[in-house]
């Protein structure tokens, strides 16, 4: 993975208490993505736990009524969840 540098963030369109949801499109498919940004660096280790649980629970969902998973990546402190 290229990290955030394969995609073009859009706008910022929610943030949290642990982070930001981007707006954001693939440069290579063009296609639309949400990107979850949660700065782990600030978290617990439990908390840190249970945001790896969420990446991994997401990644092997497949199922119509949820969001699609496309892709996770470390960078820079922040751990990133791209989903459909």
């Amino acid at each position: 993975s290229e990290g955030l540098k394969a995609y073009k963030v859009l706008k910022v369109i929610g943030k949290g208490s642990f982070g930001k949801a981007l707006l954001v499109q693939g440069n290579g498919d063009k296609k639309m993505y949400v990107i979850k940004e949660i700065n782990i660096s600030e978290l617990t280790p439990k908390e840190q736990r249970e945001a790896k649980n969420e990446v991994e629970i997401l990644r092997k969902l497949k199922d119509p009524n949820i969001v699609g998973y496309h892709e996770s990546f470390l960078e820079k402190g922040n751990l990133y969840i791209a989903m459909d």
